[in-house]
């Protein structure tokens, strides 16, 4: 709770500073400010190799007791600060109607629900199990964010900011039960920066309020946020990068061409994808400001675009270089796993395969069946195998939406997607006729257009995509707030399918399938509430629920100081329990590009193994021999 603490600090310290700034841009500002001291923190201890408990408590309470003395030594004018303030909310809130407080408790109320889900169920998520928490326990183990060997690559090039955030959180804490509320916290600063958008676009408030509802009923966004997963928290650098893009346009304060930087480096430190989404919004950034400079002379604004680089690249370079001295890449660290996931060919028919194909993924319950014969059909006219193995990720058979799924990577979006095909098509016409009054509204359907365009020419196609749209469809709905201000069909339509929303975001609450408040055969897995925590990682696979209770109660009984691992995915659930016991974890006999980074693989004490079943295992001169003979999936060996 120290993280969540200070956090509040911060705000509060940077509210009595800027008095005349929204509390909107405040809390923004002070989430950018905050993401970065992670990152400076936690690259900071990890070149000392001081990742442990005491060197967090140390750090996080020195940062508090700063923000304490600061608020305390200008109490006085503080505190006449927060009673003017008070007045004014006050005052706002009760110049809302009804409905606008209605739709307010109900998007709090969604938020304290999924604040719920969240910390009840454990990280249970698949690729959370694989890699998003397991490499924090490598590193905690190691007590620096270094590379090194592993059987699964994902634990070294992936962008780790989310992943910064939940070890602070958790090896302060000495659990993972707030885990899932990284995810949630980023959601909730997106509906600041969405708010902010939205201001600078000058919606009215209704239609403010409306969105926010709009955003948190996103399946894909609901189902993530009670996740270890990182596409919400990329969302929001990415919107608060557009909101600082727009700031820095009309103002040469300089210090929003910083915020500028921390938000498009951050978004890069969090999600390969932001590279996709950012590139249409900088573009047309670049091309604006280019334009201004001309006009004015203002050379100025070529220094503050340094600094937004030079930010943007003292965030990033300790991870790039960790990539790049593995295989001179920046971005990624084994060629073979680059080429799995972008397409090795593109043209225009590709490309329109491609569009469909992610544009299915969203065509769920009532039109799935029907949408999938079209979009095959659609693939036979055009003499394009649908299947074709240059643009379908690890020659992935092409399949549309699950019937009744309610998984965060399957969710279809197609209530958010029918509003954005409504709201595309309204403010295209309206763009048409009144152009020069609706610059704007251009500029916006030209940047998600370029963004879904890009995103199809680029990436293979995966069955998991729609948790990749994410941002795609928390930008839309800026567009549909945009739409319903101009439209009045739009606006009828969009309030006419506000029930549907609602009655979805409950039904996916409940039924979440791997974190389900009710348990249905159809739509969850055979989990729930009751079960125990332990018992919850499995969701995906029961079956190796009582393997892994095995090997765990064989781990606390050894007591080992260092654990050597051959195991393909799934690391984390026996490694869960020890954030405060320290367990020195080592990848051993591995195959793959990591295998050349030095480490010290002496002196190991156990072995766990999914992929070697046999009486023994040899390991630097020493015998290792499986205690467990009678499982099927797992394996440990002293």
């Amino acid at each position: 709770m120290l993280i969540f603490i200070c956090f509040l600090q911060l705000i509060i310290t940077l509210f009595y500073l800027q008095p005349k700034k929204t509390m909107g841009e405040l809390i923004v500002k002070s989430a950018l400010i905050f993401s970065g001291f992670i990152v400076l923190l936690t690259e900071i201890l990890s070149l000392f190799k001081a990742i442990n408990l005491t060197a967090l408590i140390i750090s996080w309470s020195f940062f508090s007791i700063i923000l304490l003395y600061f608020l305390y030594k200008n109490r006085e004018n503080f505190f006449s600060l927060i009673r003017s303030k008070k007045s004014d909310f006050v005052k706002k809130y009760q110049t809302l109607y009804v409905y606008e407080k209605l739709l307010l408790v109900i998007i709090t109320i969604f938020v304290l629900l999924l604040l719920f889900q969240g910390i009840i169920y454990p990280p249970n998520n698949w690729d959370s199990l694989t890699y998003h928490m397991p490499r924090i326990m490598y590193w905690i183990g190691n007590e620096s964010v270094a590379h090194f060997p592993s059987h699964i690559l994902r634990h070294l090039y992936q962008p780790p900011f989310a992943e910064y955030f939940i070890l602070n959180l958790n090896l302060l804490n000495g659990n993972d039960y707030f885990s899932n509320t990284v995810q949630l916290l980023y959601l909730i600063l997106t509906f600041f920066s969405i708010w902010l958008l939205l201001t600078q676009l000058a919606i009215s408030r209704f239609y403010k309020i409306l969105a926010l509802f709009i955003a948190i009923t996103i399946p894909a966004v609901e189902l993530q946020a009670t996740t270890t997963k990182n596409d919400i928290v990329c969302s929001f650098f990415i919107l608060t990068a557009i909101v600082f893009c727009i700031k820095t346009y009309y103002s040469n304060n300089f210090s929003n061409f910083l915020y500028l930087g921390l938000a498009i480096g951050l978004a890069m430190l969090t999600k390969g994808t932001a590279y996709l989404f950012l590139a249409p919004i900088l573009a047309v950034y670049g091309w604006l400001l280019l334009i201004k400079i001309i006009k004015t002379k203002d050379f100025k604004l070529l220094l503050n675009g340094f600094a937004v680089v030079l930010v943007i690249l003292s965030i990033n370079i300790s991870h790039f270089t960790r990539n790049y001295k593995i295989e001179g890449n920046i971005l990624n660290i084994d060629k073979n796993e680059a080429l799995a996931f972008s397409n090795q060919k593109m043209d225009g028919k590709l490309l329109l395969s491609n569009l469909l194909k992610n544009v299915g993924l969203h065509l769920g319950y009532p039109i799935e069946t029907k949408a999938d014969a079209g979009i095959r059909k659609l693939h036979t006219l055009m003499n394009v195998p649908i299947d074709n193995p240059d643009t379908n990720y690890y020659n992935i058979k092409y399949d549309g939406p699950k019937e009744n799924t309610t998984n965060e990577d399957l969710i279809p979006n197609l209530s958010h997607l029918i509003l954005f095909l409504v709201s595309l098509s309204a403010l295209s016409l309206i763009c048409f006729k009144k152009f020069k009054e609706n610059i704007s509204s251009f500029l916006l359907i030209l940047i998600i257009l370029s963004q879904i365009i890009l995103f199809s020419a680029i990436l293979k196609w995966q069955p998991w995509h729609t948790r990749l749209h994410i941002p795609i469809f928390l930008l839309i709905v800026i567009l549909i707030s945009l739409t319903i201000e101009k439209s009045k069909l739009a606006r009828f339509f969009t309030i006419g399918s506000l029930p549907i929303l609602f009655f979805s975001f409950c039904f996916y609450f409940l039924y979440n399938n791997v974190r389900p408040i009710i348990t249905n055969p159809i739509y969850t897995k055979d989990i729930c509430l009751s079960d125990s925590r332990y018992k919850k990682y499995f969701a995906h696979q029961l079956h190796l629920y009582p393997e892994y209770s095995i090997i765990l109660d064989k781990i606390y009984s050894s007591n080992p100081k260092k654990i050597g691992l051959i195991i393909s995915d799934w690391e984390y659930p026996f490694l869960s329990d020890f954030y405060y016991d320290k367990l020195k974890i080592t990848a051993i006999n591995v195959n793959n590009v990591t295998a050349k980074i030095p480490q010290d693989d002496s002196n190991i004490d156990v072995i766990v193994s999914n992929s070697v079943k046999q009486n023994f295992i040899a390991f630097k001169g020493k015998n290792y021999y499986n205690q467990t003979p009678d499982n099927v999936s797992i394996w440990f060996y002293k």
